[in-house]
């Protein structure tokens, strides 16, 4: 599978175009899979080399982007993103529903991106924020974040193990939510972790 290689990634917007509805379409039922909602204001998204390689194709085209130099910075962006051996990554993304109000309702859950936890068993994994290469300000609560789980062969085992109870959640004093991991995206992860580095 290609691990966002700028060979794979379609510089004629044209082109592109053509075969768009096609993607988006392919690329929803993937995303639906791979989704988990966590109360009424989170929902993360997991993120393979699939996800990723729509999601720069997408930039590219939406940026109206056609040298390699600028896909190249897009591929960087989200190739950190990558499930790896030992992590697997999400997009977190917060759900406020009235524009209007957005900024004071990300200051009333500040920091909640820190608070993500994915529990294997009794292990309980923090995730990692993962602030864009470009991000000012990394303590900032925005609507959208990038979070990494760092995982152990152990926990790997345990993942794999449907026995055995997942769950993610979060606790921050103003939004606390606890949901299990489907059978469908823990055996999905499981193939993620198994990712070449």
């Amino acid at each position: 599978m290609p691990r966002l290689e700028l060979d794979e990634i379609n510089l004629d917007r044209d082109g592109y175009a053509a075969a768009r509805a096609d993607a988006r379409r392919r690329m929803l039922a993937i995303r639906r899979s791979r989704r988990v909602k966590l109360g009424g204001l989170i929902a993360l998204e997991f993120e393979n080399e699939d996800t990723l390689h729509y999601q720069v194709q997408e930039m590219v085209y939406a940026e109206n982007i056609t040298t390699d130099s600028g896909a190249g910075e897009e591929i960087e962006t989200y190739r950190r993103l990558l499930p790896t051996a030992g992590s697997v990554s999400a997009t977190l993304f917060l759900e406020f529903t009235d524009l209007a109000t957005v900024h004071g309702d990300l200051d009333g859950v500040a920091g909640i991106q820190h608070l993500i936890r994915l529990q294997v068993g009794d292990a309980v994994i923090a995730a990692v924020d993962v602030p864009p290469p470009d991000e000012a300000n990394v303590e900032q609560t925005y609507s959208v974040h990038f979070i990494r789980f760092d995982i152990t062969e152990e926990q790997r085992e345990a993942l794999a193990n449907l026995t055995v109870p997942v769950s993610l959640s979060v606790e921050h004093s103003r939004f606390q939510a606890s949901v299990p991991v489907p059978a469908e995206l823990r055996a999905q992860l499981i193939v993620d972790l198994a990712a070449p580095a």
